[in-house]
């Protein structure tokens, strides 16, 4: 019997993709009819993405599909209005949060397509999906750039690896925000010690919202990352805005149980200099949202090198990485 397998089920009616390590007692799960959300993955006998008490919820209430596993952001978190101008063009975004913002747009709640998915010794479980503008005349109609977004996810010796490729197969420059938004299963009722550990080079002062407030600065809470701090207290609905390190090869964030020896270990590429965290108050669930930019960069007074504001040119395609891994405390 393979050590790795990729199948496809049948839950709640929907197809799920689920990617099995015997090995290492690791397990992912995927939804493609619903933003391609990876809505669970344990490994090690730990569980590390909070998984919705029903499927469907993703597939059918579209704003469900921010609440649990790992939406897919494009744009990540508000618009405020749902207004903004890039290169002298004005794009104008569904209200989908009441009053007045558009919420980290619509392809975490679309259906994405399965294009290859296989298991081997050498290479692990994996699968690729896509999902592409050009299928949604709808999105056109506000966002006329038909770009692509490609994700693979491969599960290896416990460890689950993301991989994005996204393309602009148009002919204009079009505007680029992306971000990833996983909800961590923590067990903050147990009484467990939990530690956060992020490599944060600054803050920035935002609204409950996340809606920069001004130009981001060392601080406190920033410096003592680097060493951990106790996730304990952080407020429900509380969120901050950090700006990352920029020396380090990629950022290794951890979420340390101290009583119980094992810590989740999320690492990305440098191509994600922000950080949010957020954590909510209808789950027991911890989010490390890696963005490009800050929140509604595009309507900010600042300049692009600080906020990340940015454009995917024709032709052009930018790529990402992520990993997930359980590791032992010692």
């Amino acid at each position: 019997m393979s050590r790795y397998a990729a199948t496809c089920e049948i839950r709640e009616g929907l197809p799920v993709i689920v990617l099995t390590d015997a090995a290492c007692k690791a397990t992912a799960e995927l939804l493609p009819a619903a933003g391609n959300n990876l809505y669970r993955f344990e490994s090690n006998g730990h569980p590390v993405i909070m998984p919705p008490a029903s499927l469907q919820s993703l597939k059918n209430e579209p704003f469900e599909a921010f609440k649990y596993g790992t939406p897919i952001l494009f744009p990540p978190n508000r618009v405020k209005r749902g207004r903004f101008s890039f290169r002298g063009r004005q794009y104008s975004l569904p209200l989908n949060e009441p009053p007045d913002n558009h919420l980290h747009g619509e392809i975490s709640s679309r259906g994405w397509e399965v294009i290859e998915q296989g298991a081997s010794d050498h290479g692990g479980a994996s699968v690729t999906s896509r999902f592409h503008y050009a299928l949604h005349p709808d999105l056109l109609e506000y966002f006329p750039h038909p770009l692509s977004f490609t994700v693979t996810y491969r599960l290896f010796e416990g460890r689950l690896m993301m991989d994005t490729k996204i393309r602009n197969d148009g002919e204009d420059e079009a505007p680029f925000a992306f971000g990833l938004h996983p909800y961590f299963s923590i067990p903050f009722k147990s009484g467990e010690q939990l530690t956060l550990k992020v490599p944060a080079a600054s803050e920035w002062p935002v609204t409950n919202e996340a809606f920069v407030m001004g130009t981001p600065a060392v601080t406190p809470f920033s410096q003592a990352l680097k060493e951990g701090v106790s996730m304990t207290d952080y407020p429900r609905l509380g969120c901050s805005l950090l700006g990352l390190e920029e020396e380090a090869a990629d950022h290794t964030c951890r979420i340390e149980m101290k009583d119980s020896g094992y810590a989740i270990t999320y690492r990305f590429d440098r191509k994600f200099p922000f950080l949010v965290l957020f954590r909510p108050d209808w789950a027991e669930a911890y989010s490390l949202e890696p963005y490009t930019s800050v929140t509604d960069a595009f309507n900010l007074p600042y300049g692009h090198e600080l906020t990340g504001a940015r454009g995917i040119g024709a032709g052009e395609e930018i790529r990402f990485s992520t990993s997930l891994a359980v590791d032992a405390l010692v």
